[in-house]
Formats: C-alpha cells, sequence, structure tokens
C-alpha cells in the first residue's frame, strides 16, 4: 500500500506548525502561565461558571456572585471552566491544556487552508497557503492567550471549507440546516462572523442553484432553521436570567464606547487605562455599584450621545480603525503590535506582514489569478468580518481570525496555477 505524498506533506506541515506554536509559549514564559493583568476576562468568568453554575459578570473584580452575565459567549468560557475542574483553577496543568487546544486550533486552520487553495491553485498554492498559516505571528502569538481568539479562528477556516464543499454537491435543504447548525454553534463560541453568514450560505447555493428562487429560497431557510435552534437555549437563558434579548452576548456598547470615548483620539492604551472597568479602579467601583448590564446601558449612552455630537469626529475615528485594522494597528493613534509581540521589532513585524497582506488582497480583488468568484468571495468575506471592530474599536487581535483565509488568497494569487478551479458550476442542474 502506497502512502499519498500529499498526505505526508499536511502531515509535516501540521505537526511544524503546532511545534512553532507550543515552541513560543515555552520560548516567551508563558507555558502554563495566566497573565495576572489582561486578558483575564474568560479566565475569571471560567472560574466563577465552575463554582456557581452559570456565567457571572467578569467585569467586577471583588465579588464572584456580582449578578449573570451575557458579557462572554458560552462556548470558550465552558472550555476554560471544564479544563480547571479537571486541573485546577489556573493551574500549569489546566493552563497548558488550554494551550494546547489554542495551538491546535490554528495549526487545523492552516491544514483547512491547505485544502482551501489546494483546490482553487493547485499543490503549490496549497504548500503557499499552508506555509503562511503556520508562520503568521499572530496566529503564534495568541497561542498563551486563555481566550477564544484561536478556536475563532479555525471555526472561521472551516466554516469558508464546509461552504465550498456545499458547493460542490447538489443543494439539499438537511446539508444547509446542518451547515446552519454549526454557524450557530460558532457564534455561540464568537458571533463577530454572523455578518458573513449570508455570503456563506448564498455563494454555494449561487453556485449550485442559480436563479431558481424555489431552491434558493429552501437553501436559506434550512439554514436559518439550524442557525435558529443552536443558538436558541442560550437566548432564552439570556431574556430568563438578564429580562432582555440579546444575540449571544451583550458587550457591543461598550465596545462602541471604547472607540468614541475622550481618549479614542490618542493612543489605543489609553482607553483601556482609562475606560476599562478591569483596569481603572474609579469605573470599577461604577460597575460594581450599578451592574453589568447598567454599566453596558449606559456605555451605549454616552456613545450614541459622542456620536450626535461630533459625527465628523466618528467619521475620522472609523477611518483611522479602518487603517489601523489593514495595517496591524500601527499607523494612526494605536499601539502598534497590540502586545502580541512585546519588543518593538516584533511590532514591526507584524506592521510589515500585515501590510503586505494587504496588497496582495488588491492585486487579487483587481486582477484574480484563480476562480475570480471565489477569491472575490472570500475578500467579501474578510471586509465584511473587519466592519463591526472598524465601527467600535480595534486591536490587533480582532483581524487574527480571518488570517488563514488572507493565507489561502496570498497562495492562490502567488504559488497557484492560473485559471484552476475544484468548485463546478452546475447552475440549473
Amino acid at each position: 500500500m502506497k502512502t499519498n505524498p500529499s498526505n505526508i506533506s499536511v502531515v509535516i506541515l501540521v505537526v511544524g506548525a503546532f511545534a512553532i506554536r507550543i515552541g513560543y509559549c515555552a520560548a516567551t514564559g508563558t507555558l502554563g502561565h495566566t497573565p495576572q493583568k489582561g486578558y483575564r476576562e474568560y479566565v475569571m468568568a471560567g472560574e466563577r461558571l465552575l463554582a456557581s453554575g452559570t456565567l457571572v459578570s467578569p467585569l467586577i473584580l471583588d465579588d464572584a456572585k456580582a449578578g449573570r452575565s451575557s458579557l462572554l459567549p458560552p462556548g470558550y468560557v465552558a472550555l476554560v471552566a471544564a479544563s480547571y475542574g479537571l486541573f485546577g483553577v489556573e493551574s500549569w496543568a489546566a493552563t497548558v491544556m488550554l494551550q494546547i487546544a489554542n495551538g491546535a486550533a490554528t495549526t487545523i486552520a492552516a491544514g483547512v487552508m491547505w485544502l482551501i487553495a489546494g483546490s482553487v491553485g493547485g499543490r503549490r498554492a496549497a504548500w503557499g497557503a499552508g506555509v503562511i498559516s503556520a508562520v503568521n505571528p499572530t496566529l503564534i502569538g495568541f497561542t498563551s492567550y486563555i481566550w477564544e481568539t484561536s478556536l475563532f479562528s479555525v471555526g472561521v477556516a472551516v466554516s469558508v471549507w464546509l461552504s465550498l464543499r456545499l458547493a460542490r454537491t447538489p443543494a439539499r435543504a438537511r446539508s444547509y440546516f446542518v451547515y446552519g447548525l454549526w454557524l450557530g454553534a460558532l457564534a455561540l463560541l464568537n458571533p463577530a462572523l454572523t455578518i458573513a453568514y449570508p455570503l456563506l450560505v448564498l455563494f454555494p447555493l449561487w453556485r449550485t442553484c442559480g436563479a431558481n428562487g424555489k431552491r434558493l429560497s429552501i437553501g436559506v431557510m434550512a439554514a436559518v432553521l439550524g442557525w435558529a435552534i443552536a443558538i436558541t437555549p442560550w437566548t432564552i437563558r439570556n431574556y430568563s436570567q438578564l429580562g432582555e434579548l440579546t444575540y449571544v452576548r451583550s458587550g457591543f456598547m461598550l465596545e462602541l464606547w471604547l472607540g468614541v470615548c475622550p481618549e479614542a483620539d490618542a493612543n489605543g492604551a489609553a482607553v483601556y487605562d482609562k475606560q476599562f472597568p478591569l483596569n481603572n479602579a474609579e469605573v470599577q467601583r461604577k460597575v460594581a455599584e450599578i451592574g453589568e448590564g447598567a454599566f453596558i446601558k449606559e456605555c451605549g449612552r454616552k456613545a450614541k450621545e459622542a456620536i450626535a455630537r461630533d459625527p465628523m469626529r466618528f467619521a475620522k475615528l472609523v477611518l483611522m480603525r479602518v487603517v489601523d485594522y489593514w495595517t496591524g494597528a500601527a499607523l494612526t493613534h494605536a499601539e502598534p503590535g497590540g502586545g502580541v509581540l512585546p519588543r518593538s521589532r516584533g511590532r514591526l513585524f507584524v506592521m510589515v506582514f500585515f501590510s503586505m497582506e494587504v496588497l496582495v488582497l488588491i492585486v487579487v480583488l483587481f486582477y484574480p489569478v484563480n476562480s475570480p468568484g471565489i477569491t472575490r468571495w472570500l475578500i467579501g468575506i474578510i471586509v465584511l468580518f473587519s466592519i463591526v471592530y472598524c465601527i467600535t474599536h480595534v486591536q490587533i487581535r480582532f483581524r487574527t481570525p480571518t488570517e488563514p483565509l488572507t493565507a489561502a488568497l496570498i497562495g492562490m494569487l502567488v504559488f497557484g496555477r492560473a485559471n484552476q478551479t475544484g468548485i463546478p458550476d452546475r447552475r440549473g442542474s
């Protein structure tokens, strides 16, 4: 029995990518250690879920029973709580297990990009996409963080891969129902990709059904039904315990306020020092006094007032965030590198890496070498994903989940064979 050389190549890629991620944690001294400042929301939420059986606000430090919360999606909190339940709260073993899960997630994302780029641009495109995903600085850097970024990154990659698989087969309501279930489950990990769900569902339907309105409608309704079933239990929980309807999480107005508060015109770090509850004692006391829900509503009121008072300032801030988002949060007012790589050279590397990717995306948009429909569809997903962050506020972490898709596009453009596609067009069949 002969071994497929491509299978060996994928194994080499996956093993190498995983070793880089865990090696990074070991080299930076973060393996098995959680931060004592910053990025502790999931640590606190997981510990409190384990102790109380429900999500309790991670914005209030001194009271573990400080009120039920919908600030964070439940998916990663449950994983943290499970790890703490098995190995001990913030223990070395529990933290290592979570970091291994993070590293494995972005390693799998590199493998998925291999499959996507290979199906469109051939073997060299697969290698290009896989290697770029394997060495991407943010996909590596967030391995040590107890945060959902890494798992969400592979969730985005798998969502795109599943959509492409649907585009290869005749449309069936059952397949789109299952895909809707997947998208709903992904929203419970992080709902940020929801803005691109229409593209993910309509692309394969259009490829297989064309303008057949009945078949399109059946596929869309099946996907929406699956998505709704997946999110309904958590929606009911939020309404019954918090008295309001929210889509998975309730932090949008807090994020909007962080993007328009007085400090937003200055360095991005000043926003968190002055306005974020876990970084400012005065704001922390206020949240403890009025509760998480009332605090977020107040943030929303102040944000709306600030935007209405000076819409041109808001437009300027959005434009600055667009630049920040696409260049690695480095060219206008936000802190470069976002703390992933603490040294100035590392931050410069992130900025250059991201900026070069943007140049490639522009080339792909106007000169798609491989399958124009697929490449522009991928760009559409990436751009849609960025909109919410450009409206609210930007950190380098927010761009990370779509980095594997960018790697696939680069692989197809730079290394792929022209005019190759593994996605047949079955419209009208």
